[in-house]
């Protein structure tokens, strides 16, 4: 059923298109074509060519994914974490930005996954700069991962930062002396 009713509405367009076109040419050589021939007026049919039609060729990028998905580790010879520098010291209360350098940039369908200590960070980006805030103090493992377009790791890189931050200790007051 659901199949007549596509047909049907598939050759309805194709029925106005039967009508007849005319030409019609005014006493100052002006023409005019129309769909109808006109009462008073003298007009011939138009014969028109066959509307060329040429079939779409089925071009798919799906193979040519498939071929850079199935390179993998030949596909991104540069990829490292630039910032913060392995093994460096960050000191701005635990807001910072992680950068990767890589080369070539990112196929069609790959995103960048930053983990810090393992747990992931925000969703995946194509965006090779990542901002973290608040990260508590202590040693972290920063690592960010090529994803390709099924969520499947195609390449990791890792870095170790260390993040101090200022803690404030109101003084103590001193103790009353004894009476």
């Amino acid at each position: 059923m659901k199949r007549i009713i596509f047909t049907l509405l598939l050759t309805l367009p194709l029925l106005g298109q039967t009508s007849e076109i005319y030409k019609t040419v005014d006493k100052n050589g002006n023409v005019t074509f129309t769909d109808s021939p006109g009462a008073n007026k003298k007009a011939e049919p138009v014969e028109l060519t066959p509307i060329t039609s040429i079939p779409s060729t089925q071009t798919s990028n799906r193979s040519t994914i498939k071929r850079i998905d199935d390179q993998k580790e030949n596909l991104y010879p540069t990829f490292t974490i630039t910032e913060p520098a392995n093994d460096s010291t960050v000191r701005d209360n635990g807001n910072f930005t992680v950068k990767v350098s890589l080369k070539p940039s990112l196929a069609i369908g790959h995103n960048l996954s930053l983990s810090v200590n393992g747990v992931q960070q925000g969703k995946p980006q194509r965006n090779p700069q990542f901002k973290l805030k608040n990260i508590n103090r202590g040693t972290h493992l920063l690592s960010v991962a090529i994803l390709d377009r099924n969520g499947k790791t195609l390449k990791t890189t890792n870095s170790t930062v260390h993040v101090q931050r200022a803690v404030f200790r109101p003084p103590t007051p001193a103790p009353a002396p004894s009476p």
